[in-house]
């Protein structure tokens, strides 16, 4: 894996991070009537169980965060990881961030948090919805686009010293 390759990752899955926390931040409320800090805690508990998570105050809301980020960063270097084995996913990044947000909504819910500590979830028809947006729009399809475009970028870099 080259620098081009850990710029991807880095960048891809910092934005990922952010665009599905923004969605979820705005339409959780919006929609649903759950507060931000519900899903704040809903990352940290994944680690120290819901009802820690509820008394962690800053402190474990920042540990859910870095969390969210961390796991964000992996999803992003493994599309990059992907992009090299399958070059030919660079020339279609709306179809395979829609794809693969599909798949990491999927690994997520039935092995990730499975394996952690936050409370299962049950889904209705609208939050399920708002969920695979979240998961495609909002974090599939800015990874594979940030990732590709890097990737273009610095390969158009190297061909003018």
């Amino acid at each position: 894996m080259g620098k081009t390759d850990i710029l991807a990752g880095v960048v891809s899955g910092i934005t990922g991070a952010a665009t599905i926390f923004l969605y979820l931040t705005i339409s959780l409320p919006l929609f649903f009537h759950i507060p931000p800090v519900a899903l704040y805690h809903l990352d940290t508990s994944n680690l120290i169980g819901w009802q820690a998570a509820l008394h962690a105050g800053l402190p474990g809301i920042v540990l859910g965060q870095a969390a969210h980020v961390c796991v964000s960063l992996v999803w992003g270097f493994f599309f990059v990881a992907l992009l090299r084995a399958f070059p030919a996913m660079r020339g279609a990044p709306l179809g395979w961030g829609i794809v693969y947000g599909v798949g990491v909504m999927l690994f997520m819910h039935f092995v990730v948090v499975p394996l952690g500590h936050a409370p299962r979830l049950s889904y209705t028809p609208a939050s399920l919805l708002n969920n695979l947006i979240a998961h495609t729009l909002f974090f599939g399809v800015p990874v594979a686009w940030v990732a590709t475009r890097v990737a273009a970028m610095r390969a158009a870099a190297r061909l003018y010293p």
